[in-house]
């Protein structure tokens, strides 16, 4: 520790362990001069700190984050004689003043600490805070996270996301060595929070994103959204246009004004932009291979796909319908439907995704049952018509 002085560090290391002062009687008088002498030390740094606006850009931020950086660690070496070492100090009959002296202590390390960060807050923002301090911090963060859980639970956003968000923000918070940058974000992100209303589930990732919520929780929260409606797109074209809005939507967001994220360097946009490209270019070389596979099967008939009046959702209820009345087997059944995906289209799509077929025959709406209610009636009065079936139960 080169900025603070050899006496400071001897005198908190040695003469305030708590092993020294069980095993003494301690005077008044004592106390007193461990209150002077601390006073008088953090008179000395401070006065060091009026030097800084003299040197250049680099040393001040290096003189300021390694001062930061070394009374954090004796606050932290005093906070663990107060907390850990209190069967010991707890002996002597004294044992009341030494624990208020101890939080003397700590309370003008950290006076003197925050004093520094106000002065030099782009530099300080990259050190953690002691212990003492994170002992009021976090406390204080749990309850606005608890503020925030109540105010988003009376709006219309879904419950995934919102046990997504609580969850991440516990893991901020509880990560061992808290920054103040790190406070400094989640306190503005938390206070945002409190105030708005969202009409969605949507509105909200949008807030996050727009405010770099770049944490692994919310990166992978949205990467399952989009492939969940990747798996409903009833077809690789519809497929591509989706990730295309989603591209273009998160552009639009990325232009936003919102918080940076301080614990990365890189933001939430690039990521989830990484993500959508490499399935926009992963979606796109599937076409291309579907379309060279119509053109190089040497027998054209097999090259050609049949069209079918169905949407893509009917289509799946009807193939699923089959296979529950044992017309067609259970058995290699993602290779039914990959059958189905590759021989058949639709109206509206060409190319259908044997995920999404296979997806639709489980996840029914009530139209598409309805609808393919009424296409297998229609074919039952066929039946009755042309057969002469009517008089048949």
């Amino acid at each position: 520790m080169k900025n603070i002085s050899v006496q400071l560090r001897i005198f908190v290391q040695d003469s305030l362990h708590p092993r020294i002062l069980a095993g003494r009687r301690i005077s008044l008088t004592e106390f007193e001069k461990w209150e002077i002498f601390v006073h008088q030390e953090i008179e000395i740094l401070t006065m060091a700190t009026l030097t800084f606006p003299t040197l250049s850009r680099h040393s001040k931020d290096s003189a300021a984050f390694c001062l930061i950086d070394e009374i954090t660690e004796l606050s932290n070496i005093v906070n663990a004689y107060l907390m850990k070492f209190a069967k010991v100090w707890q002996v002597n009959p004294s044992a009341g003043l030494i624990k208020s002296h101890y939080l003397f202590t700590c309370e003008a390390f950290e006076t003197f600490l925050n004093s520094v960060a106000k002065k030099n807050p782009g530099i300080a923002g990259k050190t953690r805070y002691s212990d003492f301090a994170i002992g009021r911090i976090k406390p204080e963060l749990r309850l606005k996270v608890n503020a925030v859980e109540f105010h988003l639970r009376h709006q219309q956003i879904g419950q995934d996301i919102l046990t997504m968000l609580i969850g991440a923000f516990g893991q901020m918070i509880s990560q061992k060595s808290l920054r103040r940058c790190d406070n400094t974000y989640l306190q503005k992100l938390l206070a945002s929070l409190s105030k708005k209303t969202f009409g969605n589930s949507g509105d909200l990732s949008d807030f996050l994103i727009i405010n770099d919520f770049n944490v692994p929780e919310f990166f992978l929260f949205c990467v399952a959204t989009w492939n969940e409606r990747l798996t409903e797109a009833e077809g690789l074209y519809d497929q591509r246009e989706l990730l295309l809005e989603a591209k273009s939507h998160l552009y639009d967001l990325s232009l936003a004004n919102g918080a940076k994220h301080p614990a990365v360097k890189q933001r939430l946009y690039t990521e989830l932009n990484a993500f959508l490209t490499e399935k926009y270019a992963l979606v796109k070389e599937r076409i291309k291979i579907n379309r060279q596979a119509l053109v190089d099967t040497p027998d054209k008939k097999l090259s050609k796909r049949v069209l079918i009046n169905l949407s893509v959702a009917q289509l799946g209820l009807f193939i699923r319908l089959q296979i529950e009345k044992g017309f067609l087997g259970k058995e290699h059944i993602g290779d039914l439907f990959a059958f189905y995906a590759k021989h058949f289209y639709t109206p509206n799509t060409d190319y259908i995704s044997a995920e999404s077929l296979q997806k639709k025959s489980t996840v029914v709406e009530h139209a598409t049952a309805q609808k393919l209610k009424g296409h297998l009636i229609s074919m039952l009065n066929w039946l009755n018509t042309n057969y002469n079936l009517s008089n048949f139960n």
